[in-house]
């Protein structure tokens, strides 16, 4: 009867405290070979039919949406979109930049990761060691929008210091694919 309780309380115990690390998204998902495949092929194409992906990593189509589903609820998968090309909508200008801030502290940082997150042309925002702060990759109609860009928010009121643009002349390499093995 005793072990009978140790093990009710244990299976309480461990269902509380998964369902609350769930919540607070700090259950870390263990990939296995499947998983990989899976993130693989729907990070080189995530139009594909299930069919296809169960197909391709030779599992049933149910096993493949539940796989792709717990990818999803656990966050490794955190969305799927559309990678459209600067250029071919009228953004030729893409912009790296170096944040240098003024106050380093941990309320004006935030404040600043929000504003970033708020503007359209910011397509990062990293958090960055070394003599910089902060790196943006920014996208830009033309050199007068991006002006407008940097006196408008890249200012002392937003505790910048000092920025630096470094101007992209070629994409030789942009993805977004993390190859898993």
């Amino acid at each position: 009867m005793i072990i009978g309780l140790i093990t009710e309380f244990l299976a309480a115990f461990f269902a509380v405290f998964f369902v609350e690390s769930l919540e607070k998204n700090t259950v870390s998902h263990v990939l296995d070979d499947i998983d990989k495949a899976i993130l693989n092929l729907l990070q080189e194409d995530a139009t594909l039919p299930l069919k296809t992906v169960a197909e391709r990593v030779h599992v049933s189509i149910a096993t493949a949406q539940r796989r792709i589903q717990a990818l999803t609820n656990t966050g490794v998968i955190t969305k799927q979109v559309a990678i459209v090309d600067p250029n071919k909508v009228g953004y030729g200008l893409t912009a790296v930049v170096m944040i240098e801030m003024a106050r380093s502290n941990t309320s004006m940082q935030h404040r600043f990761e929000r504003l970033m997150h708020s503007q359209p042309q910011v397509m990062s925002c990293y958090e960055v060691s070394g003599d910089a702060d902060f790196m943006l990759m920014v996208n830009a109609k033309n050199m007068s929008e991006y002006h407008r860009f940097t006196t408008g928010l890249l200012t002392y009121e937003n505790n910048v210091r000092h920025f630096k643009s470094q101007f992209v002349m070629n994409f030789t390499k942009s993805g977004t694919k993390i190859t898993l093995d």
